[in-house]
């Protein structure tokens, strides 16, 4: 290899990175509609909640949902929180938040403790990873966010962090 080959080679390095870099920036950045559209039905679903009581799917037949998949360590997941605690309060009967801890029950437990949930917060490992995959194949990262209409139907799902604009006008396409 000679000395050009070699140059070339290094610029090209430099500028993939730099160009990877802002395209990574330019994604990371933007207001763009993370959600995706969705058309099935939220799947039945059985977990425990943070006291430990099996909880069914379908206690929450017939309402507005929002189910919030989420972790303790994970820090987009944990700012979202006072966000869905405000909705949950705001609507009232008319929409039930249902929060999927992805994630130790001890661990859940202890960040419920001093979060003030006002919401059901359920707890799953592998049972919540599955019942991911069936409300948003192949993700890939948390958190994400199911909005259910009425008849149980998955109208959108959301990627990432849930900011209040965003939440708003997904509530507004279902009621």
């Amino acid at each position: 290899m000679n000395a050009r080959q070699v140059l070339f080679g290094v610029v090209l390095a430099l500028a993939s990175g730099v160009g990877g870099y802002f395209a990574y920036d330019a994604a990371r950045t933007s207001n763009k509609d993370t959600s995706v559209s969705a058309t099935a039905a939220l799947p039945d679903f059985s977990l425990p909640d943070i006291g430990g009581l099996l909880r069914q799917s379908s206690e929450w037949e017939g309402k507005v949902r929002v189910v919030n998949f989420w972790a303790t360590w994970c820090p987009p997941c944990r700012r979202e929180i006072p966000l869905l605690i405000q909705l949950q309060s705001e609507y009232g009967g008319d929409l039930q938040i249902i929060g999927i801890a992805i994630d130790d029950m001890q661990a859940v437990r202890d960040y419920a403790a001093t979060t003030g949930f006002n919401y059901p917060v359920l707890v799953g490992q592998q049972e919540a990873v599955e019942l991911g995959n069936q409300v948003l194949q192949d993700w890939i990262g948390l958190p994400f966010t199911a909005f259910v209409n009425s008849e149980g139907k998955v109208l959108r799902v959301h990627v990432g962090e849930l900011h209040r604009q965003q939440a708003d006008k997904f509530l507004r396409e279902i009621f």
